[in-house]
C-alpha cells in the first residue's frame, strides 16, 4: 500500500512540475521541470507520510530506462559544431576537468567520501540533474545523499544562470564571448539557452552549442564511473558487487552511438523525450530522501564544495576566454 503512495504521488507530482515549468517559461522564468519535481518532492515528503517506499521503487527500476534513454539525446558530432569551434571545446573542457579537481581536492580536505564528490563534480561539469542521476547508481550513493546533492546542484546551476548575464554586460563580453561562458558554466540545458538568449541571439546559439558539447560528457564520465565503483568496492572487498558493471552503462553507450550515426533524428528525439518525462517522477522520488539528517550529515560540507567549484568554474571559463579570444 505504502509503495503505491509513493509512486502515486511521484507521478502527480511529475505533471504538475511539467505544467508549471511550461507556465513559468512562458514568463521567462526557466527553472526547468525537473528541478521544479526535486523541490515538490522535498516539501510534499514532508507532509504526507509512507512515500519512501514508493520513490525507492521508482528509483530501482525507472532510474536504469531512464539513463539508457537520455543516451539517445546525445550527439557525439556535437564536439565539431561549427559554432563551437577550438575556442568553445577548450573552454568547455577546461571548465569542466575544473569543476572536477575541485570537487576532488576540497571534497578530500573536508573528508567527503570520493563517490559524492565525484558525482557533484560532474553536476556541475556537465548537465546538472541529469549527470547526477547517471553516475549516481554506478557510484552505489545512496538516495539520501544524492537528494542532497541534486538540491546543491540545482541551487548553484540557478545562482549561475542568474549570475552570467548580468556579468556579460557588466565585464563588456561580446555576445559571442557570454555565450561561451554561459555554455561553459551553467549546470541545465534550458538555463544555459535561456542565459545565451537574455545576452543575445548569436550568445544563445553558441551557448547552446557549447553546452551540448558538455552534455557529449556523460559518453565517456558514465562508464568511467562505472569503473571508478567496482575499483572502490573492490579495495571495500565487496565481493558481491566486485566486476559487476551495470546494464544501463553499455545500455547509455550504445543508445549515443545509435543516436549519432544510425538513428532517424526524429526516433531519437521521441525516445529523448520520454526519458526526459521519466526524469520526472524519478527526481521527484529522489525529493522524498531530502531530510533535516541527510542535510545535516553532510550537507554543509557539499554546499562548500559546491560553491567553491562554481566559482572556480566561472573563473577558470572566463580566463580562457580572456587568454583565447
Amino acid at each position: 500500500m505504502s509503495k503505491n503512495i509513493g509512486i502515486s504521488v511521484a507521478i502527480l507530482i511529475a505533471i504538475i512540475a511539467y505544467f508549471t515549468d511550461i507556465f513559468l517559461s512562458s514568463i521567462n522564468l526557466n527553472l526547468g521541470s525537473s528541478t521544479l519535481a526535486l523541490i515538490l518532492g522535498s516539501v510534499i515528503a514532508f507532509y504526507i507520510p509512507n512515500t519512501g517506499e514508493g520513490g525507492r521503487w521508482i528509483i530501482s527500476y525507472v532510474l536504469p530506462i531512464s539513463i539508457i534513454l537520455l543516451g539517445f539525446g546525445l550527439n557525439l558530432k556535437d564536439f565539431f559544431v561549427p559554432e563551437i569551434g577550438l575556442f568553445g571545446i577548450a573552454v568547455a573542457f577546461s571548465t569542466a576537468i575544473t569543476s572536477f579537481i575541485i570537487c576532488y581536492i576540497v571534497g578530500r580536505y573536508l573528508k567527503l567520501d570520493l563517490e559524492t564528490s565525484v558525482a557533484l563534480g560532474a553536476g556541475g561539469a556537465i548537465c546538472g540533474n541529469s549527470a547526477v542521476v547517471a553516475v549516481s547508481p554506478s557510484l552505489k550513493l545512496k538516495e539520501e545523499r544524492v537528494a542532497v546533492i541534486l538540491a546543491i546542484i540545482n541551487l548553484l546551476g540557478l545562482v549561475t544562470f542568474l549570475l552570467i548575464p548580468p556579468l556579460t554586460s557588466v565585464l563588456g563580453l561580446t555576445e559571442k564571448q557570454g555565450g561561451v561562458w554561459a555554455g561553459s558554466v551553467i549546470h541545465a540545458v534550458p538555463q544555459a539557452i535561456a542565459a545565451g538568449e537574455t545576452i543575445g541571439q548569436e550568445a544563445m546559439i553558441i551557448a547552446t552549442a557549447v553546452k551540448l558539447s558538455r552534455v557529449s560528457l556523460l559518453f565517456v564520465v558514465v562508464p568511467l564511473c562505472a569503473w571508478l565503483g567496482n575499483s572502490i568496492n573492490k579495495k571495500n572487498n565487496q565481493n558481491n558487487q566486485i566486476g559487476i558493471i551495470p546494464y544501463f552503462v553499455p545500455g547509455f553507450i550504445i543508445a549515443a552511438i545509435l543516436s549519432t550515426w544510425i538513428l532517424p533524428p526524429n526516433f531519437s528525439e521521441i525516445l529523448t523525450i520520454i526519458g526526459k518525462y521519466l526524469l520526472l517522477p524519478l527526481l521527484a522520488s529522489v525529493g522524498f530522501f531530502i531530510t533535516r539528517e541527510s542535510i545535516k550529515d553532510a550537507g554543509g560540507n557539499i554546499l562548500i564544495v559546491g560553491i567553491l567549484a562554481t566559482i572556480s568554474m566561472l573563473i577558470c571559463s572566463y580566463t580562457m576566454i580572456m587568454l583565447l579570444s
